[in-house]
C-alpha cells in the first residue's frame, strides 16, 4: 500500500509555493518602488492573481519637443471618425483593455499621430478601484522612430515576438510600463501609467488593429 501524504503537509507546500511567487512579485514591486494590488478580471477573462503597480506620479507622456525646439500642432476631437478623417488614415488601434478603462481624450500630434488616452473609471464599489483616474496612453502614426514620448530610462528592455511582429517592452523583469513596435506599416505605441504583466501587454497588443476588424475575427 502507498504511504499518502498528510493533507497538512500538502497545504503547508502549496502555503510555501505561494509564498515565493508574492514575494518575488514583491522584490519586483520594491525594485520599482510601488505597491503591488490586484485585478479581478481582464480582456474578459478571469485573470486572478494578475498583479497592476500604480506609478508614483505621472508618466511623461510628452507631446512637446525639447527645450529649444518648436511645439507640435496639437488637435483635440470628440470622435475617433473626425480624427480619422483629419489624419488621412485608418488607424489600428486596441480592440480590448483591462476591465474598466474607457476613452478619456482623442488627439493628433502633427496631423500625422494619433494619441488615444484610455483612463480607469470607478465602479460601484469604490475600495476595489485602487487603479481610479490611472491612463494608457496610445499613439499610431505612420512615421518611424519612437512616437512614444516616452523618454525614461528603464532597467529592462526586452524585444520579443507577438504574432510574428518584434515588439518592444520597457519596464521591469516581471512588469511592462511601455510597449512599442512597427508592424511594416503602422508604428506603435503603448504606455501604461499602472504598470501590467507580460502577458497582459502583449494580449492587448494581439488585439490592435483596424476598427472596422473589431469583434470580427481574422
Amino acid at each position: 500500500m502507498k504511504k499518502q501524504v498528510p493533507i497538512v503537509v500538502v497545504l503547508a507546500l502549496i502555503g510555501t509555493v505561494c509564498f515565493g511567487a508574492v514575494a518575488s512579485a514583491h522584490q519586483e514591486s520594491a525594485e520599482l518602488g510601488m505597491p503591488i494590488y490586484q485585478v479581478k478580471s481582464v480582456l474578459g477573462a478571469s485573470v486572478q492573481g494578475e498583479q497592476f503597480e500604480p506609478i508614483v506620479s505621472a508618466n511623461s507622456i510628452q507631446s512637446e519637443p525639447m527645450v529649444g525646439m518648436s511645439s507640435p500642432p496639437i488637435h483635440e476631437f470628440s470622435t475617433l471618425v473626425d480624427a480619422v478623417i483629419y489624419i488621412g488614415f485608418e488607424p489600428h488601434i486596441p480592440k480590448v483593455l483591462p476591465v474598466g478603462y474607457n476613452v478619456e481624450s482623442i488627439h493628433t500630434i502633427n496631423r500625422n499621430t494619433l494619441h488615444i488616452t484610455y483612463v480607469y473609471q470607478p465602479g460601484e464599489d469604490v475600495t476595489q478601484n485602487q487603479a481610479m483616474g490611472t491612463r494608457i496612453n496610445y499613439r499610431v502614426s505612420l512615421q518611424k522612430g519612437d512616437i512614444s514620448g516616452d523618454y525614461n530610462d528603464y532597467n529592462v528592455v526586452k524585444t520579443v515576438k507577438v504574432n510574428g511582429k518584434k515588439v518592444t517592452f520597457k519596464g521591469g523583469n516581471k512588469m511592462v510600463r511601455l510597449a512599442t513596435w512597427d508592424d511594416g506599416v503602422q508604428n506603435h505605441s503603448i504606455a501604461f501609467e499602472r504598470v501590467v504583466t507580460y502577458d497582459m501587454a502583449k494580449a492587448i497588443v494581439e488585439t490592435v488593429k483596424a476598427n472596422r476588424y473589431h469583434g470580427v475575427k481574422q
